[in-house]
């Protein structure tokens, strides 16, 4: 090997590891789920060719709320939030005009 041929092969050793340690960092940095990284709303799953076929450990994302797009980590999905206030839902269900079940008073 003559040594042009080691250099190149060097040098292009030393950019791949260079990749592959780049994306290792960004995933261990990434949260897992999807809440967005600004305001910690909920975020929408935006489809993806590219992530999803090279990068497939990653979610793109899209928040409503504040207009953020980035990547995260496939984790948990969060489903006890009103989409429309991004406030956690209530836990039990009353009817209209009423109150819960265990906030009336009892009549003794």
């Amino acid at each position: 090997m003559t040594e042009a041929t080691i250099f190149v092969a060097v040098i292009g050793g030393l950019f791949v590891l260079r990749v592959i340690a780049a994306t290792v960092v960004f995933l261990a940095l990434l949260p897992q789920g999807d809440r967005c990284l600004d305001c910690d709303a909920p975020t929408v799953r935006v489809a993806s060719r590219l992530h999803d076929h090279w990068l497939p450990w990653f979610r793109k994302s899209w928040c409503l709320r504040c207009g953020w797009v980035g990547l995260l980590r496939r984790g948990p999905l969060t489903t006890d939030v009103d989409p429309v206030t991004y406030e956690p839902m209530a836990k039990s269900r009353s009817q209209a005009g009423q109150f819960p079940e265990r906030s009336k008073k009892s009549s003794k």
